[in-house]
């Protein structure tokens, strides 16, 4: 199983979950990633504990995206064994390897990919990256329904979906909350698909009616490694909510189940989703989401029922939306029960059991 990173990224969580689940099922799975020279952190381990064997491989950074990805897949192609049965891997990193190394004769397994979404607008060459890399596994996961109909109509390709699971268990026992002020939290990354921008300028409305709201935003670089936390900073300054807005970059399961109790709303203003897990994880805490009518959302988050949708890049229907929840306890009550009865029926368990079915049948 293969994932580029080791830090907490959603086909990070994805990788490591279905591993584990798999390895409960009686396959013997090991995982591999990906660490920047010198992150010792990431070199050691990933972000939580893990139950599966893993090898962690170190690759050099490099400023240009095209040099950092072969840098990345190089690092993959000298280290991976060529023995296993099966070969899976959640990028375009890893599925780029294995194919790299599948034309070479260095391995003769079936090659299989979760797609969970592809990027469009960000950078064209990675794009581009992503689309062979797509087409080159020879069988395919997806998250959704919205993935699959679009792998097919798109690019003519074939597709089995795999949802992402939670443990709900995991979010059963809130710690006590300790925000006294209405709170408004994001999870995800800074990379533009995430939309972070338009939630920080929904704050500059919010605040004509909520004047003492916060945002806290748990996120990290995303992978061209150029977008970062000073530039949201920066906006946040200009919009006048710098003093509102908190950010936090490396946080562990504890630190993040108390940012989920000390939410209100927890919102995820995207331009394009697999699916959401960040969604999923606070629908598991009872939390009332405000997010976008984009990829795999619809699919999870019913609109009016567990949350509130909106379309991509409404800043002002995103801060009707939150300013509505937050001055609404019983709604959010009712939202928040919703929710979590609404991601009770997506199990990692089912989602491994999908998945080491069409291992079987392409063996």
């Amino acid at each position: 199983m293969l994932t580029y990173s080791t830090r907490a990224r959603g086909g990070v969580a994805h990788a490591l979950k279905l591993a584990e689940h798999l390895m409960n099922r009686g396959v013997g799975v090991t995982l591999h990633s990906l660490a920047r020279e010198g992150d010792d952190l990431s070199l050691h381990g990933y972000y939580r504990g893990v139950a599966v064997p893993y090898c962690i491989h170190s690759f050099e950074w490099h400023g240009d995206l095209m040099v950092r990805l072969e840098r990345m897949i190089r690092a993959y192609t000298k280290a991976l064994p060529g023995d296993a049965d099966i070969y899976h891997a959640q990028d375009c990193v890893g599925g780029t390897a294995l194919h790299r190394m599948k034309s070479a004769g260095q391995l003769r397994a079936p090659v299989f990919r979760t797609v969970h979404h592809i990027d469009d607008f960000a950078e064209p060459r990675l794009f581009e990256f992503e689309k062979k890399a797509v087409r080159h596994a020879d069988h395919r996961f997806v998250v959704s329904s919205f993935w699959k109909e679009a792998l097919e109509r798109e690019h003519g390709l074939e597709s089995e979906i795999a949802y992402n699971g939670i443990d709900i268990d995991e979010f059963s026992a809130l710690p006590e909350r300790r925000s006294e002020e209405q709170t408004v939290l994001f999870v995800g990354g800074f990379e533009p698909r995430k939309g972070l921008e338009h939630l920080i300028l929904a704050m500059e409305q919010i605040h004509e009616t909520l004047p003492d709201a916060k945002l806290r935003v748990v996120a990290k670089t995303g992978f061209r490694g150029i977008d970062t936390e000073e530039w949201f900073r920066l906006l946040a300054d200009r919009a006048r909510v710098a003093h509102a807005v908190e950010f936090f970059q490396s946080i562990d399961q504890d630190e993040l189940l108390q940012c989920y109790s000390d939410a209100d709303v927890v919102a995820l203003p995207s331009r394009n989703e697999g699916w959401g897990l960040s969604l999923m994880e606070a629908m598991a805490c009872g939390k009332p989401t405000v997010a976008t009518r984009v990829g795999g959302v619809p699919e999870l988050v019913r609109d009016g029922v567990d949350g509130i949708l909106v379309d991509p890049g409404d800043t002002a229907g995103l801060a009707e939306a939150i300013t509505g929840l937050l001055r609404d306890v019983d709604m959010r009550s009712r939202m928040g029960a919703a929710g979590r009865e609404r991601v009770a029926g997506f199990s990692w368990a089912e989602t491994a059991e999908t998945t080491l079915e069409a291992y079987k049948a392409a063996l």
